[in-house]
């Protein structure tokens, strides 16, 4: 009896340590020491090859101020999906930047500092679904869900500037850099105000794409227009992004107004709504958020609008949420009050 005891607590505690992700996940120690993992199981004898290919991906976007772990794996280790499973590595690793997992015949995993709809919508254009290798699915979702590149930031710009003048001008050199640096201010306050709204657009766009992404294959006849959108939206969040005056930014508003018509193409031979208002149908909070399907207290005037469930939980749990704002010249209005088509 004790003897069957023993033997039934010792499968107990092999099935904990089997099932557990933090203790028996070799790409989770893996990741904590590099930048990529790629499963023995899943490589083969070119396993350490295919991994030293996905840490030289890793730098390259880490470069570009994208950083990035890329996990390449035989399955969901204790996760319910792949995208799950990327979500739990990141929290596990502590990680602020872009988590990627893949995996045989299952569909990609990515968590990050961008939204999923981004991600996605950047996965699907892409076309990262249909590679079957899983390590080049892995490279190539890296630079698909990574977005486009950061602009340089202000600090590397002054650190260059002081290697050329020299320290015999140092002084001289703080002195043009407090003044580069208010401008820069102002800069960049007319910048926020001019793409504010642009943005919100831009994320109401890519949540109505969302939507089309997942229609049933019925409506395949839209998805030429669909990915069409995408790319366009893609571009056009390249070019916010990468904007660095106020005059580089109606090129991206164009975009959004390209986008918006595909979109809306897409939308009519797929059958469903095409609202002139981009903000119809999504949450009224954030249209990040995604379509509205139910309501919700929100802030600031405790009004009830159309919400997605996660508004509608935290505002039952009497945490309603702030609406989205964006500057004009009156001060921040919430991002629907401003009437213009994009």
């Amino acid at each position: 009896m004790i003897t069957r005891a023993i033997a039934l607590l010792a499968a107990l505690l092999a099935a904990l340590i089997l099932t557990s992700p933090a203790l028996a996940d070799p790409a989770l120690e893996a990741l904590r020491q590099g930048s990529a993992y790629v499963s023995p199981a899943v490589g083969g004898p070119g396993a350490a090859d295919a991994q030293a290919r996905l840490d030289a991906v890793a730098d390259d976007l880490e470069r570009a101020g994208r950083p990035v772990r890329i996990a390449v794996v035989a399955g969901p280790a204790g996760a319910s999906s792949m995208r799950a499973y990327a979500a739990a590595l990141r929290r596990r690793l502590g990680f602020a930047g872009l988590v990627v997992a893949v995996a045989p015949n299952r569909a990609t995993g990515v968590a990050g500092p961008r939204t999923q709809a981004a991600m996605t919508r950047d996965l699907r254009a892409a076309r990262v679904g249909a590679i079957t290798d899983p390590v080049q699915r892995a490279d190539a979702a890296a630079r698909a869900a990574a977005g486009p590149p950061l602009a340089p930031s202000s600090s590397d710009s002054t650190r260059a500037l002081l290697g050329l003048l020299g320290i015999a001008l140092i002084g001289g050199v703080w002195a043009a850099a407090f003044g580069i640096r208010r401008n820069r201010r102002v800069r960049r306050e007319e910048m926020v105000d001019r793409t504010a709204l642009a943005r919100v657009r831009l994320d109401a766009i890519g949540a109505r794409l969302d939507v089309l992404a997942v229609l049933p294959e019925h409506h395949a006849r839209a998805d030429d227009r669909l990915d069409a959108a995408t790319r366009v939206a893609r571009r056009a969040q390249a070019e916010l992004d990468q904007a660095t005056r106020p005059d580089e930014v109606p090129a991206a508003e164009s975009l959004i107004s390209q986008a918006f018509a595909l979109l809306r193409d897409a939308e009519r031979e797929a059958g469903i709504p095409s609202p002139d208002n981009p903000f119809e149908g999504l949450c009224r909070c954030d249209p990040a958020h995604g379509p509205a399907s139910t309501e919700a207290v929100m802030r600031p005037d405790d009004m009830v609008r159309p919400s997605c469930a996660a508004c509608r939980d935290k505002a039952a749990e009497g945490h309603p949420q702030t609406r989205r704002m964006v500057p004009t010249a009156a001060g921040p209005v919430p991002f629907d009050s401003v009437t213009e088509s994009p």
